[in-house]
């Protein structure tokens, strides 16, 4: 089967299920695991301006949306030249992808008709059944039972701390992450401090996180790495007095975005991470982690 992905997720979860072989087209994000990278690019964001300060980029896609424009450009005549049988796509964040509208109209436009699979998912349950779907386009539904009870006994809650946590979505403004965050939260043993499980991220305050006195910070900007985050708080004095004005007792950590944004096997990583540092143990894991000082500067590196 020839598989094309415009989702890291999805080709996350492609690879996960041993069938990454398959994948002959992806999107620009798609960049994990590292093999995927030498496959053609189908999707490419509108404006590369990942290097702009949090709240640029912020104040352009919300304009964009508003305007009821797509950020994202699909490549028709690469979709003509791929001929791919099934199409991954998501229809949950017209910000993080395409939808499965903009992908049923680029398809049209190219002459092609692969089966298009849209995942939407958005609590932690749903995320782990969304292996299942891809499986079962894939033709190979027993890697997906596999897979996702591996995944489920990997996350089974354990006993409550009573720490409140709180995972920050973006800088600029600071967005407290929501859908299965929440979820990964308390599969740690932690109490989400913001949205609910399902609920979209929420916009709030630097005040807004010094008065709800979390005991554990995880700031984790979607899309972005540990070390294009440490950037940006290290370039903003404005940044660096907010974090500093933070007194989480359990500290302040800075993640790889994959840890929680991607919606796929390694939020399965996420889980453990925050178990870990609620435990006490280093914060240490298989993508980039880094503590913060008092001063919003980073401690130690992953």
């Amino acid at each position: 089967m020839r598989v094309a992905s415009v989702l890291p997720s999805a080709t996350e979860i492609v690879h996960a299920l041993g069938h990454g072989a398959e994948l002959v087209a992806r999107s620009a994000e798609c960049d994990y695991p590292a093999e995927v990278r030498q496959l053609p690019v189908v999707m490419r964001p509108r404006t590369l301006d990942s290097e702009r300060p949090s709240s640029e980029i912020d104040e352009r896609v919300r304009a964009a949306r508003s305007r009821g424009e797509s950020l994202y450009h699909l490549d028709a005549d690469l979709l003509r030249s791929v001929r791919p049988d099934l199409l991954l796509t998501q229809n949950l964040c017209g910000v993080c992808s395409v939808t499965e509208e903009e992908v049923r109209d680029a398809c049209a436009r190219a002459g092609v008709h692969p089966r298009v699979v849209s995942l939407a998912p958005t609590n932690l349950e749903e995320v782990w059944d969304s292996l299942g779907t891809v499986a079962e386009a894939l033709g190979d539904a027993p890697a997906g039972w596999r897979l996702a009870k591996s995944i489920r006994a990997r996350t089974a809650p354990g006993p409550a701390t009573g720490r409140n946590v709180t995972v920050v979505e973006w800088l600029d403004p600071p967005i407290l992450a929501g859908l299965w965050t929440p979820d990964i939260v308390r599969a740690a043993g932690g109490d989400p401090v913001g949205p609910r499980s399902g609920e979209p991220g929420a916009r709030c305050s630097w005040d807004d996180l010094v008065r709800a006195t979390p005991d554990l910070v995880v700031v984790s900007p979607c899309s972005f790495s540990v070390a294009r985050a440490a950037r940006e708080i290290h370039e903003s004095r404005e940044l660096r007095a907010a974090l500093a004005r933070l007194r989480a007792p359990l500290g302040i950590y800075l993640a790889d975005e994959a840890y929680f944004s991607r919606p796929g096997p390694r939020l399965a990583d996420g889980v453990a991470l925050v178990r870990a540092i609620l435990a006490g143990a280093s914060p240490t894991g298989p993508m980039p982690v880094e503590v913060l000082n008092r001063s919003g500067m980073a401690e130690v590196g992953p």
